[in-house]
């Protein structure tokens, strides 16, 4: 397995030019939410039970960048709680990593991409 790695880029043009693309792509970049009513959508449509309401602020947090620990004290919930939360996510996705539920949050109408007022 290779070592860590970290690259120092000192002021001068390619500085400029990575910053100019990072500012581009993040111009362009649309924020995933979750879908406050998945649940209840799953519901009225006779399909298995899906995540719950808290379930989906755990994974919206999840999503946005948040560790389990960050996640815990944003709602004010313990730690076990999240990781509990998140392995009944992972369950009821039937994945076995947390890039694979994001995936299928995203493919199975968990999560909505929403575009900023401007």
């Amino acid at each position: 397995m290779p070592e860590p790695a970290a690259l120092v880029v000192h002021r001068g043009p390619l500085l400029s030019t990575l910053v100019n693309l990072f500012e581009d792509i993040w111009n362009e970049a649309l924020p995933a939410r979750v879908c406050a009513d998945a649940a209840r959508r799953r519901a009225v449509d006779g399909l298995p039970a899906g995540p719950d309401a808290l379930d989906l602020e755990v994974l919206s947090l999840l999503m946005g960048g948040l560790t389990d620990a960050s996640v815990a004290k944003q709602l004010g919930l313990g730690l076990r709680t999240v990781q509990r939360r998140v392995k009944r996510l992972m369950e009821l996705a039937g994945v076995t990593t947390r890039l694979q539920l994001g995936w299928h949050a995203a493919a199975h109408g968990w999560t909505t991409v929403r575009r900023p007022q401007s």
